[in-house]
């Protein structure tokens, strides 16, 4: 007899994390760009990677780094630590599939200001709703630094004037109040405005 209630009250979990699971389906279908059928692929593929339903920072930054075959340790996993938290919206320290989703739909198939948004929370690097000088010039030096793994300290040290100079430019036409720091709306409107600028945001000493 305990044996068949066993089965019963396991059919009975089984079926409500289904139901759970179909729920988290309909939601993420509302406030993501992907479709049903999308949502389920990507759920196959984050639970094959991740079996209890959290990707762990240690596992992100792992992956990541090991997805560039060149360039330096360290700055690979400065930024992919940094790219974890902007998924990491709670603080949790893993990423469970509702954050991974609405992450890579704002990367993928995000409006601009959901993509510039997003950016913005990667460059914030304290998390405290604004960007400096110094968030902004560090991030911008170690996107270019992995884009340019075979660049010498003095082609380095080149790109970090002219990143400095970026990032001047950037302040100058965002920083509305002259604060010294930029606010997420200031930063969002602005680069919508100025979609040239936008291109100093992935790591690229580009002047116009």
């Amino acid at each position: 007899m305990g044996e068949v209630l066993g089965k019963f009250r396991g059919q009975g979990r089984d079926g409500q994390k289904k139901r759970s699971v179909s729920q988290m389906f309909t939601q993420l279908e509302e406030i993501t760009y992907f479709n049903r059928s999308e949502i389920k692929k990507w759920y196959k593929l984050f639970l094959k990677d991740c079996p209890d339903g959290h990707l762990k920072e240690e596992r992100f930054v792992a992956f990541y780094t090991a997805s560039f075959q060149s360039g330096d340790l360290e700055r690979k996993e400065c930024l992919a630590k940094q790219i974890f938290r902007t998924f990491d919206r709670d603080g949790s320290g893993t990423v469970d599939f509702r954050e991974f989703m609405c992450g890579m739909s704002a990367l993928l198939r995000g409006t601009t200001p959901e993509r510039l948004k997003w950016a913005f929370n990667m460059y914030d690097l304290d998390g405290n709703g604004e960007i400096s000088m110094q968030e902004l010039l560090h991030v911008l030096k170690l996107m270019y630094e992995l884009r340019s793994p075979d660049a010498t300290l003095e082609e380095l040290e080149l790109a970090e004037t002219d990143l400095r100079e970026v990032a001047d430019k950037i302040f100058k036409e965002l920083d509305e109040d002259g604060d010294g720091n930029l606010q997420c709306r200031e930063f969002v409107d602005g680069l919508t405005r100025m979609p040239y600028l936008f291109r100093m945001a992935d790591g690229r000493p580009i002047m116009q």
